[in-house]
């Protein structure tokens, strides 16, 4: 099946806005909990999963600044839920 611009285009918009409403832009302060719970639980899921990172880091070092500043300041957000 070939796809005309225009019928790609709508797909890839009905796909974003699919992951779109998995995470709400606005969380009610109700639900903010259970987000933020899933979140970690996500985040901890994909730690998990991780091998050799070193392996990853020799082969992508353009990524690796930024990376690290964001791991950082995932973790400077993380002291703060103490």
């Amino acid at each position: 099946m070939k796809l005309t611009k225009s019928q790609l285009k709508k797909l890839v918009k009905e796909e974003l806005g699919k992951l779109s409403e998995a995470t709400p832009a606005v969380i009610e302060k109700d639900e903010a909990g259970w987000y933020i719970n899933e979140a970690l639980e996500d985040l901890e899921d994909a730690l998990k999963k991780v091998k050799n990172p070193e392996n990853w880091a020799e082969k992508y070092t353009r990524s690796l600044p930024k990376l690290i500043e964001t791991i950082d300041g995932l973790i400077k957000v993380f002291g703060r839920m103490k």
